[in-house]
């Protein structure tokens, strides 16, 4: 490790910008959305009716859940209303 003492302060550090390699911003953006549209034309849709259906299979599964957890919340709410009550 060099000492202070050790360096010559006559000589400047002499830094080099290294040159930009690569392409520019604009022509990766260009290209990331060109890519883009290329996987977006090999995806295999789903038809309306198919979507119609996945939605509706949702929305029951949503309802189900959000039923069957309120019922829970509910029986330990009464629980403990009970229990702290007394």
């Amino acid at each position: 490790m060099a000492r202070l003492t050790d360096v010559k302060a006559d000589r400047p550090v002499a830094r080099t910008v290294p040159a930009r390699q690569g392409p520019s911003i604009i022509e990766r953006i260009t290209r990331y959305f060109r890519e883009v549209r290329v996987e977006l034309a090999k995806v295999d849709w789903p038809s309306r009716q198919e979507l119609i259906a996945m939605t509706i299979v949702v929305v029951v599964v949503l309802l189900a859940m959000a039923l069957y957890l309120g019922l829970w919340d509910l029986l330990f709410s009464w629980l403990f209303k009970r229990v702290l009550a007394r």
